[in-house]
């Protein structure tokens, strides 16, 4: 691990079980929430704190790190994109943390207070690959539906590209609204419904988009799946989700990985699974046969005489290829009794059955007491 893996930034071992993981982090997110600490950077270590412990706290995803290393897991879908410059990783999925931050902050991330423009809501796409495709990566093609900028006003919602104050919220962007109950009067803050919490408005609206600053749009993205994902994994693109407001960042898409079956191959793990039928005579005298590869080479394995139905033999590095050290190959043998015999063959098989017959034991005493008993009941007979 690096000096920037997710252990060292919450500051624990590799070790680390659940509970420590997750003190950890509730230590961690309080000091350096950005409401809290007003330290230079604080905000891009909040987003590391919380990046590692979503990664650490779920158990498939920390293997999968501890596998593929720090940094084949936070590059993995780094590539080349059409229609932008972003890259992007695996992805970094914070939700469920509502509860720890209602618990420091009162009220959901941020404490429930709205600054500035809001960013793009986020975007999730299934994609269905190849065995081949997972395990030596690829590239695909595929169509987004998104939201995106309005061209004719530049995604301001304004013709004029200019703005008035809101005549409704007075540029606050919130509403009070009094209540009143048993235990006295209370001010609750919600968005302008005028101005949508902006705390403007356009001084002409766009004719195009209705003064939203956005349209729907579909657009084709490349897609680059490396090398060693499977099902359930997600990638990140970043920026390829809906626009947001006028002058806040779009927000991301979410690609997940659906491997569909193969028909020689079976993924476990790191290795991946096949098959090979032999006879027999293979069996018992053991021979070498051909076993096609996941890449569709052939590879000479060796049967050992007297090998048994279902033993796995293993083809080493010849499994999952990821940066670090590649799976193995398990092939299982099945032993498979011919249906239909040729004359030689069924006298071969009838002079093996003789010498089997021969070689049986004689039958074994049942002790000296069963016998007496035994050849007592003969007599009575």
């Amino acid at each position: 691990m690096g000096p920037d893996s997710y252990y060292d930034i919450l500051g624990v071992a590799r070790d680390a079980d659940e509970k420590e993981i997750r003190k950890a982090y509730r230590d961690l997110a309080r000091k350096y929430h950005p409401d809290v600490c007003k330290e230079p950077g604080a905000e891009e270590r909040f987003k590391k704190i919380n990046e590692a412990y979503s990664v650490l706290s779920d158990a498939q995803k920390r293997a999968q790190y501890d596998r593929m290393g720090h940094e084949a897991y936070s590059n993995a879908s780094r590539g080349s994109y059409s229609g932008g410059g972003y890259s992007g990783g695996f992805s970094a999925d914070f939700s469920g943390f509502g509860d720890i931050f209602d618990a420091f902050f009162g009220g959901g991330f941020g404490g429930g207070r709205q600054s500035g423009p809001r960013p793009g809501a986020d975007l999730l796409m299934n994609m269905r690959i190849t065995l081949e495709e997972a395990v030596f990566g690829t590239e695909k093609e595929i169509s987004v539906d998104h939201v995106e900028p309005c061209p004719v006003c530049d995604g301001t919602g304004s013709e004029t590209r200019k703005f008035t104050t809101c005549p409704t919220c007075g540029g606050s962007g919130q509403m009070r609204q009094m209540s009143q109950s048993i235990f006295g009067s209370f001010v609750r803050m919600t968005p302008c419904t005028a101005c949508g919490g902006r705390g403007r408005m356009p001084e002409a609206r766009c004719k195009t988009c209705g003064g939203s600053g956005h349209r729907r749009a579909r657009q084709t993205v490349k897609v680059r799946v490396p090398p060693g994902v499977d099902t359930g994994m997600r990638l990140r693109m970043e920026g390829y989700g809906d626009a947001g407001e006028y002058g806040a960042p779009p927000g991301d898409l979410y690609i997940e990985i659906s491997v569909a079956p193969h028909k020689s191959f079976v993924r476990r793990g790191d290795d991946l699974e096949t098959t090979v039928d032999i006879t027999p005579a293979q069996a018992a005298l053991g021979s070498e046969v051909e076993i096609k590869t996941i890449d569709g080479r052939t590879v000479v394995l060796s049967i050992p005489a007297g090998v048994q139905h279902n033993t796995g033999l293993k083809i080493a590095g010849e499994g999952v290829r990821w940066q670090t050290k590649p799976g193995d190959m398990l092939v299982r043998v099945h032993i498979v009794v011919p249906t239909r015999l040729t004359d030689e063959e069924r006298d071969l098989y009838g002079r093996l059955l003789e010498i089997e017959g021969k070689r049986r034991p004689a039958k074994k005493s049942k002790g000296f007491f069963q016998d007496v008993v035994d050849k007592m009941k003969e007599s009575v007979k």
